[in-house]
């Protein structure tokens, strides 16, 4: 019996031995691997990426270069987003091949303080089972890992090659919105105020200011960016302390029952214009953090936060509905019926959701969140910014609502179009901003405006603003006749005469769109000098009270040309509103050039003025099909050749 029991424990430890041998040997190398494929993959980092968004078009450059460059833009911005997605999968991977070692090690740990004496053949092949199904799960790990590697690298290629071939450099490492290129001094310092290297210094403050405490039923957070734009100042505009802010939430409740205040049909006094809150209508199970300063929000969120309930308890789910989509909740400027005023909450909103936030419009729910009639640009609102979900104000909702994530707006004194703010001297020098030319491609795209050919010939659009019995308006021009009298004069150009205020936003875009010089008495109609066409004139008569350089800053953000001009006259008041005479012979003066530079845009070749010698315009072939439409003379062109 003694021999008999020797003869089969040696003949189960020579088939259990070699096993576990190999077992354990297979469990070191396979807890092994994944830290060394881990440390290998340290250099595969997307965070550097490319820039999500180049968006920069040349002072004057044509249609086409600027569709080129928006179209660059999005492919790069679409390339982002996949290798963003990509390390998203290869860092999941990571961590369940973290957990799969930590698997194998209990595993290990198990059967080293087993007394292998006592393990069984069953045991031994159970083990065995685990092992070769964990070394098979494994190597799937890896394998699919590997393939993340080389997708990320295949499409961090790509995108590199996007980048080389619109001539612009860009840092592997840098994480950045803005073009790599070669700036000046003020070039950067004009970019970092105006352009998206303001976005990611903005990006850049993010601070958490109430905080998922650990285990929460429902995690929930506040994050919060406070910067300090140094270069503004004075003008009446808001300038808090400790800068302009705007913050996102995460599983942030409004009980609606609790919000107070509608839009009357009129609107509201100054100071009126925002929502009232009681104590707890906005609530979440997030602690306040060391960061929180009730009086840094914007004044529309002060009014809401300093009643913010913290470490809240979750209702019953029966007592709220959610709100999925990303929403915008966008208090209006007191004046957002003025297209000038209205902008800067539009850059704002830009800004903060699609170039420092980076969401999708397509899914973002925008609520008018303020005492506000609609007004003149509630379509561009609506196309533009919530093209697929219709707009909503408070008093669409009711009870309690959890937005699931939710963003308070970066009101209007914060805005980049107020040159007031910056000072008397330096911020004029600036010229073109990236985040300007975005915020205009994206609202031409949106109305199936931005890849419009250019005007053959000068397009000359001269709006007038024109007393109503609704509206007493002010700055309108005393002698239309005469300014009209002039540009009939001119040979080989376009003219339409508007008053925009009678047109809807849609039918405003399209008429300036197809324009290159555009005139008009200074008022906020002008702003929409950044919806020319790509090279264009404007022409802005102030009257002999106004300093204000609005719209010389837009002109030089938007890459259009600002001739300006002052009447000397004073102006006759008709109540609160004014009447401006103007000199025709200045405003001859003033066309004559604006329609000498816009000859020569696009493939355009007559060199002269608003009166044009028809042998200067028969040197231009693109002139043949508009001498009936514009009725010019058509005559022999100039003889060109060398008399020597």
């Amino acid at each position: 019996m003694r021999r008999g029991k020797a003869s089969k424990g040696g003949s189960f430890w020579s088939t259990t031995a070699p096993l576990l041998l190999a077992g354990l040997l297979t469990l070191y190398i396979f807890y092994r691997l994944p830290a060394a494929e881990h440390h290998g993959s340290a250099a595969v980092d997307i965070r550097g990426g490319v820039s999500p968004e180049l968006a920069l078009s040349s002072a004057g450059g044509s249609a086409a270069l600027a569709e080129l460059l928006h179209a660059q833009n999005q492919t790069i911005w679409d390339l982002r987003l996949r290798l963003e997605e990509s390390q998203r999968l290869y860092e999941h991977k990571l961590q369940q091949s973290a957990s799969d070692t930590d698997h194998y090690k209990d595993l290990y740990a198990s059967v080293k303080s087993g007394s292998l004496a006592e393990v069984s053949n069953d045991v031994v092949h159970s083990l065995k089972v685990k092992l070769e199904q964990a070394q098979s799960e494994l190597a799937s790990s890896h394998a699919a890992m590997s393939d993340m590697s080389q997708a990320h690298a295949a499409a961090q290629a790509q995108a590199q090659a996007v980048v080389s071939t619109s001539g612009v450099v860009s840092p592997p490492q840098s994480s950045k919105s803005s073009y790599g290129m070669a700036r000046s001094s003020l070039d950067q310092e004009c970019e970092d105020k105006f352009g998206l290297g303001l976005s990611d210094l903005w990006r850049d403050t993010k601070e958490e200011w109430c905080r998922s405490p650990p285990h929460a039923e429902m995690p929930s957070d506040i994050q919060c960016y406070p910067y300090v734009q140094a270069h503004k100042r004075g003008g009446g505009r808001r300038g808090a302390p400790g800068g302009d802010m705007f913050c996102e939430g995460h599983n942030i409740f409004i009980d609606f029952d609790k919000v107070k205040g509608g839009h009357s049909g009129s609107k509201p006094a100054l100071g009126q214009q925002y929502l009232d809150f009681q104590s707890g209508s906005t609530f979440a199970t997030c602690e306040r953090t060391e960061r929180w300063n009730g009086n840094q929000f914007m004044p529309h969120a002060i009014r809401q936060m300093k009643g913010f309930s913290f470490s809240a308890t979750v209702p019953p789910a029966s007592e709220y509905k959610v709100e999925d989509s990303p929403t915008y909740l966008l208090a209006r400027d007191e004046d957002c019926e003025n297209l000038f005023h209205f902008s800067a909450d539009l850059i704002n909103m830009f800004n903060v959701a699609k170039m420092i936030l980076r969401l999708d419009f397509s899914r973002l729910q925008v609520v008018l969140f303020d005492k506000h009639i609609n007004g003149p640009f509630h379509e561009l609102i609506q196309v533009a910014f919530s093209p697929n979900r219709p707009l909503k104000r408070a008093a669409d909702y009711r009870g309690k609502v959890l937005f699931k994530h939710v963003v308070w707006h970066l009101e209007s004194p914060a805005g980049i179009v107020f040159p007031k703010v910056g000072g008397d001297r330096g911020l004029m020098r600036c010229r073109q901003s990236s985040l300007w030319h975005e915020f205009r491609a994206h609202v031409l795209g949106a109305f199936d405006l931005w890849n419009i050919a250019p005007p053959a010939i000068p397009t000359i659009l001269i709006s007038f603003r024109r007393r109503s019995g609704a509206k007493n308006v002010g700055r309108v021009i005393a002698n239309e006749n005469d300014l009209i009298g002039v540009i009939k004069e001119g040979h080989m150009v376009k003219h339409q005469e508007v008053d925009l205020g009678t047109m809807g936003f849609r039918q405003q875009l399209e008429t300036i769109r197809r324009s290159n010089i555009y005139v008009g008495a200074h008022g906020a109609g002008l702003m929409h000098v950044m919806f020319l066409a790509e090279e264009a004139v404007l022409i802005e008569i102030h009257p002999h009270y106004r300093l204000d350089r609005h719209f010389r800053l837009a002109s030089r953000m938007a890459g259009k040309i600002y001739m300006p001009m002052r009447t000397t006259q004073r102006v006759t008041c008709q109540g609160t509103s004014d009447s401006i005479p103007v000199d025709p012979a200045e405003f001859r003066r003033a066309l004559d050039g604006a329609v000498r530079i816009a000859r020569s845009f696009d493939d355009g070749a007559s060199e002269c003025g608003l009166t044009c010698d028809s042998k200067i315009l028969a040197l231009d072939k693109g002139n043949d099909p508009l001498y009936s439409e514009t009725n010019t003379q058509r005559s022999q062109p100039l003889d060109t050749r060398f008399p020597c």
